[in-house]
């Protein structure tokens, strides 16, 4: 489990040299393990959109071991007013307006993830930092 990675993009590089870079092959070990990222990827640090984009693209190469939850800043309020939308801005030139813009399609992406995950129906695990978000629940 991690959580809490803000933008710092370097941080998630050393917890992935400490606990193994989720690899298959022959030296690989994502049969074995599930990785558990406990939300807030994006905000304060200065690499929210490489931290994002990698734990994305992570999880469509391993959807089965990779599980992203959401957290406080998964929302786009708070993610607006913390940095996220101010990075994209500055470093892609992006127009909030832009209905397809990289920081609206990553928000609804936020909008879908999970806010719990539940291991070996022991162990709940969910972010601290939920709170009053508006969230739009599905059945």
């Amino acid at each position: 489990m991690f959580g809490d990675i803000h933008g710092q993009f370097s941080d998630l590089m050393r917890f992935f040299d400490l606990w193994g870079l989720p690899t298959d092959g022959k030296d690989g070990d994502i049969d074995n393990f599930d990785y558990l990222f406990l939300g807030d990827y994006v905000d304060r640090g200065n690499n929210s959109l490489e931290t994002i984009l990698l734990l994305l693209a992570l999880k469509v190469k391993y959807p089965e071991q990779i599980h992203l939850l959401r957290g406080n800043h998964e929302d786009r309020q708070i993610n607006n007013t913390f940095g996220f939308l101010n990075e994209c801005q500055m470093r892609i030139n992006e127009d909030p307006e832009d209905e397809f813009s990289i920081f609206n399609k990553i928000n609804d992406v936020f909008d879908w993830l999970p806010l719990a995950a539940i291991i070996e129906e022991k162990v709940i695990c969910l972010h601290g930092g939920i709170g009053v978000i508006n969230l739009t629940l599905a059945n």
